[in-house]
């Protein structure tokens, strides 16, 4: 009775193993299944020329504890057969259970044939790591027709060669013109800001009566000397004798209206004439000291207006 119950046991031992050893193993199958969850390919198979660009993405799914080295991936400038690898991006996306990949590739065609061949994208093998045994991801080639350029060698090439093409002509008259008005209203603008502000007499009609006496007085305001009633007088006097030479005679007070029916330009200054001849009255028969400093500068300004006047500005 103990034989058969032993043979039994160890009956049911062995295939409490094997069982297991079928479980562990399928187990490991599961964990190592990393595979490719999708490729995607240039579109167009043909009329591919040298230095087109061609790219492929391809996303991965690693389960863990299964990774990519950094290493394993595709080196950016590795040639195979005329074909050059000349971009590499790689997105890692962490999860729970796996990890995904997904891997950007661009790749040119350095190689110019005499007539359209066929070229690939070379296959790549992505090695696994961090697995009890070896595994890899394999990503297949890819096939394209290169087309070249032109048919036939630099004789063909030679011969077909065009001159360069010159480009056309732009019509600059009507720019020309627009510059020529720019330039001659700039020109007017700065010639009438001269006019209207120069003491000199550089232009025609700058040299007035009273742009000459604005001068002098502008001078002698300027002088640092204490102004005395000399002074004073040799200021008035300049005034009177710029509206004499308008005025085509010795100019008084009661000349005042005939003066502005000649110079109609002079007729907004009547007031301020007026005051002025009223001032020089006072200045000639006053016996007390007066300020000449301050006379001689209202003169100056008194002059400057006299003469924008004078300017018909």
């Amino acid at each position: 009775m103990i034989k058969p119950i032993s043979k039994l046991c160890a009956t049911l031992l062995l295939a409490g193993l094997l069982l297991t050893s079928f479980t562990l193993h399928a187990a490991e199958e599961n964990i190592t299944a990393a595979k490719v969850l999708s490729l995607t390919n240039p579109v167009n198979t043909y009329g591919v020329q040298i230095g087109d660009k061609l790219s492929r993405k391809i996303v991965l799914e690693v389960p863990v504890p299964y990774k990519i080295a950094e290493g394993a991936f595709p080196k950016k400038g590795s040639k195979s057969n005329g074909v050059e690898l000349v971009d590499v991006n790689v997105i890692t996306d962490q999860q729970k259970a796996h990890t995904l990949y997904t891997v950007n590739l661009s790749y040119q065609a350095f190689t110019n044939p005499n007539k359209p061949t066929v070229m690939q994208l070379p296959a790549e093998k992505l090695a696994l790591t961090g697995g009890t045994k070896a595994e890899a991801l394999e990503v297949p080639a890819w096939g394209f027709w290169l087309s070249p350029i032109v048919t036939g060698g630099i004789e063909t090439a030679q011969k077909n060669i065009q001159p360069d093409a010159m480009p056309p002509l732009v019509d600059i008259r009507a720019h020309k013109t627009r510059l020529g008005v720019f330039l001659s209203m700039l020109i007017a603008s700065l010639l009438g800001l001269l006019y209207m502000n120069a003491d000199g007499n550089w232009l025609p009609f700058m040299g007035g009566a009273f742009a000459k006496a604005h001068r002098q007085l502008k001078r002698m305001a300027k002088s640092t000397a204490a102004k005395t009633a000399v002074e004073e007088k040799q200021a008035l006097v300049y005034v009177h004798q710029a509206f004499n030479q308008h005025y085509g005679a010795n100019m008084f007070a009661r000349d005042i209206e005939h003066f502005v029916s000649l110079r109609p330009s002079f007729k907004k200054m009547k007031t301020e004439i007026a005051a002025f001849f009223d001032a020089s009255n006072q200045s000639l028969y006053a016996v007390e000291p007066r300020n000449s400093q301050k006379i001689i500068a209202d003169l100056a300004q008194l002059s400057k207006q006299l003469r924008d006047c004078e300017r018909g500005v």
